[in-house]
């Protein structure tokens, strides 16, 4: 009978209007809780090496765009990141 009134999508734009995207609360306070540790970690890189990390891994900007846009050669670019993202797996993992 519960299936009989459940409303049936013929296609992907129907189906999405159905689902329900609301995440419940013990998730939104997780990804919350996440997002400041995240933001914390952050924080302790410094302002150029965060700034470059979240352009790299977010905004998806190259080595060679970054190293540009930093004024430092390709190669130091890349330790930066790397450097940064061991600092951030160090202080996520603690």
């Amino acid at each position: 009978m519960l299936r009989a009134r459940t409303p049936v999508a013929s296609d992907i734009e129907e189906a999405y209007d159905i689902a329900d995207t609301e995440r419940d609360p013990e998730e939104s306070s997780i990804l919350k809780s996440e997002g400041r540790r995240i933001a914390t970690c952050m924080e302790r890189l410094g302002a150029d090496r965060a700034s470059a990390v979240r352009q790299a891994y977010v905004e998806g900007l190259s080595y060679e765009e970054l190293a540009t846009l930093y004024g430092v050669p390709l190669n130091t670019m890349r330790t930066w990141l790397r450097r940064s993202l061991l600092r951030l797996r160090e202080c996520l993992g603690s």
